[in-house]
């Protein structure tokens, strides 16, 4: 194993390895709560990048299939496995191997249609609403935590031009050695 992959791992047992699976299936849980509305959904930015990580886990669930697939086919024949209702573990296996391949196939398919999604979206941008205000509650159910994103979004979203959101004028005689630098928008 080379010392980048050594680098990488985040499990150093089985249990470890068991509860990153459990981890995932609970940012999944919270990205659906996220993504119920305001306010952690708000600009299409967001969706964007939700949209290209989800192809990025997709993409890296094909190889964790694999290396599932690959564990057993590694230790049937080591003579490591038994059954605990005495099954013959290779029609189990064969079974589960072509299981496996389904869900490969799949999960290319679902990778490829979610980088469609995301590119379908890369144009696309918020812009300001004269009199929106963003309501923040999902089911009028906002927590003390929301309360300062509340006030913010009252006039959400407003244009990096905004002058409110530009740097105040230096007023002294000495040279301000910060320089802000604008760049190019379709809101400006």
């Amino acid at each position: 194993m080379t010392a980048h992959r050594l680098g990488l791992a985040a499990a150093s047992n089985d249990d470890e390895t068991a509860q990153l699976a459990s981890k995932l299936y609970e940012h999944v849980r919270q990205l659906n709560y996220a993504t119920a509305g305001p306010p952690s959904l708000t600009l299409p930015s967001t969706a964007y990048a939700i949209l290209g990580n989800l192809s990025a886990a997709t993409y890296g669930l094909d190889q964790l299939l694999d290396q599932i697939n690959r564990f057993f086919l590694r230790e049937l024949p080591a003579g490591r496995l038994g059954h605990d209702h005495g099954e013959d573990l290779t029609d189990v296996l064969s079974h589960h191997g072509q299981a496996l391949a389904e869900a490969r196939h799949h999960t290319r398919a679902l990778c490829t249609a979610l980088n469609e999604a995301q590119s379908a979206i890369n144009a696309v941008h918020s812009r300001p609403t004269p009199g929106r205000i963003a309501n923040l509650t999902t089911q009028g159910m906002a927590g003390e935590q929301d309360a300062g994103v509340a006030a913010a979004a009252n006039d959400f979203p407003r244009p990096i031009s905004d002058p409110t959101l530009l740097e105040p004028p230096f007023l002294s005689d000495r040279h301000n050695p910060v320089r802000t630098r604008r760049l190019k928008s379709p809101e400006s």
